[in-house]
């Protein structure tokens, strides 16, 4: 549900009367679970502060008539800017009206030249998600995260520097916190000063009930304290391999072959920050993350870097055969390559990784017969794989490859992208069919298309 009101009306008290007028006269919305404002900026009423608060209370009964079952509150990331002291405290009078009127926020795109001082969080309790996005009030939702911590499910944060994760953890007292139904946890952004310590937090269990976990940051403890009481329930973990991480992974055996049992998606997002004093060389930082996609319960699978010697190690052993997903950023490969790749991933159904060309033909093969030799050599494998992901621009060549692989694999019938614009590509193929070689089995092709992501 989308409301645009100008901010006089808000601050006057004229708003919840233009609610009661066209276009929103009579208008109850049961199903509405997002209301998602504009607020188009005016003069700046002048008002007492506690007839404004009032007016604003009118506004938020209002809205709980028009939308009962309204959940989240999401501010128009673009329309309001914080001009004056006035305009900010009636502003985080409203914001925190707002929040109390709701169980989900989600703050960080609202733009202002000092974030918005006056929030009066303390107020706002029963909240079951936060995502907060931005650099500024980070303290203010610690301690707003602190004080729903019993009832939250969801915490996004975005920490500027990783010392400020303690307070997730703990409050300024020492006393630690606890969250029973946090079920998704994303922290991201801050990076570590190597001489700072790392904080140990003896006995805590945070995160019981903990499912999907994201830490797009430097580690900012110096223990196991995101992975303590999930070990039955962690189910998707998305993290950076720098050394602080690794070296408490393998400390603590976090992955050892008998915990976390639910564990079905592990996605490795970078690893250029290895470095020796965590893994004697490359392949053994490789190596390390590889013994977690072995185990069975390992669905998906995504490590960008590296992708090389990755596709090899899978191509040469068959420990991954429950691999059901796999990403490999910008790793390309030729067709034998990915045929390889597909035969040792009996399971795949998805896969991120850009085709290169056709690569060196089989003696006695000619461009023009290879796709009979495709068909009669490989078809039909791969029968689960049906997405073929791609995350740069294609060529002919790439093309013909794609052709090729769908031709071995009957049920490959989607090439996705979101770095190309799709219609070019399905022009390009629908040429590729013209072409002799392909000829005998366009019809067996018709239903390949290139889609977005």
């Amino acid at each position: 549900m989308e409301i645009e009101l100008d901010e006089d009306d808000i601050y006057s008290g004229t708003a919840p009367q233009m609610l009661s007028r066209a276009p929103y006269e009579g208008c109850a919305l049961p199903l509405v679970r997002q209301i998602t404002f504009t607020i188009v900026l005016g003069n700046g009423v002048e008002a007492e502060k506690s007839a404004v608060a009032a007016n604003i209370g009118a506004l938020m009964q209002r809205l709980r008539q028009m939308a009962p079952m309204a959940k989240t509150f999401q501010l128009n990331p673009m329309r309001y800017r914080v001009k004056n002291h006035i305009s900010s405290d009636y502003f985080a009078e409203l914001a925190t009206q707002l929040f109390q009127l709701v169980r989900h926020i989600e703050y960080g795109h609202i733009h202002t030249y000092r974030g918005i001082p006056g929030l009066h969080l303390e107020r706002v309790h029963n909240l079951v998600s936060i995502e907060h996005a931005t650099d500024r009030c980070t303290g203010a939702f610690i301690g707003l995260a602190q004080q729903n911590a019993p009832t939250l499910e969801s915490l996004s944060m975005r920490l500027p520097r990783v010392c400020l994760a303690t307070g997730i953890i703990q409050n300024t007292n020492g006393v630690y916190i606890s969250y029973p139904r946090l079920r998704t946890l994303c922290l991201w952004g801050g990076f570590r000063d190597a001489k700072e310590p790392l904080p140990v937090f003896k006995g805590a269990i945070p995160f019981p009930s903990l499912r999907y976990l994201k830490l797009l940051m430097s580690y900012p403890f110096g223990d196991d304290i995101f992975f303590r009481g999930n070990v039955a329930t962690l189910e998707c973990l998305r993290m950076f391999p720098q050394v602080p991480t690794v070296i408490m992974l393998r400390r603590y055996d976090v992955f050892t072959p008998q915990s976390h049992p639910s564990l079905r998606c592990v996605s490795i997002e970078c690893y250029d920050n290895l470095v020796p004093s965590a893994f004697a060389t490359r392949t053994g930082a490789l190596q390390f993350f590889l013994n977690i996609g072995t185990r069975a319960s390992v669905r998906h699978t995504s490590m960008p870097v590296l992708g090389a010697e990755l596709i090899g190690e899978i191509t040469l052993h068959n420990n991954y055969a429950s691999i059901q997903g796999l990403s490999l950023g910008r790793t390309t490969l030729d067709l034998w390559q990915a045929i390889a790749l597909i035969k040792a991933l009996p399971l795949l159904s998805e896969l991120r990784v850009s085709p290169s060309d056709i690569g060196t033909l089989p003696e006695g093969i000619s461009l023009d017969n290879l796709p009979a030799y495709v068909v009669s050599t490989f078809a039909p494998m791969g029968t689960k794989f049906k997405y073929w992901h791609i995350d740069t621009g294609v060529g002919e060549d790439s093309l013909k490859c794609v052709l090729l692989l769908a031709l071995a694999c009957p049920n490959l019938v989607y090439g996705m992208s979101s770095q190309f614009k799709c219609k070019p590509y399905c022009d390009a193929m629908r040429e590729l069919l013209a072409l002799d070689m392909f000829k005998p089995y366009a019809q067996r092709l018709q239903y390949f298309r290139f889609c977005s992501n």
